[in-house]
């Protein structure tokens, strides 16, 4: 192959970036980075169920939790895909 006669001819490549990928639960989303940060998942009514993280801060954690309007079930099984 050939080297290109002008290799260098100014103009702009795109360059694509991978985009962060977002955990839909009912009505709220969270990056697919924080699942590895899930302490626990608990029902507290017939749909509703809270999500708890534990992430990770300089010589120790932080404690955040996210309330979803889905059975258990639902959110378990959006979670392991």
């Amino acid at each position: 192959m050939r080297p290109k006669k002008y290799p260098y001819s100014g103009r702009l490549k795109l360059i694509r970036q991978a985009l962060p990928r977002f955990v839909l639960l009912g009505n709220a989303a969270f990056n697919s980075n924080l699942v590895k940060y899930i302490d626990t998942i608990k029902q507290v009514a017939p749909n509703q169920t809270i999500v708890y993280f534990k992430i990770p801060k300089f010589l120790s954690h932080e404690e955040k939790y996210v309330r979803v309007p889905l059975k258990i079930d639902e959110v378990v099984k959006i979670l392991n895909r």
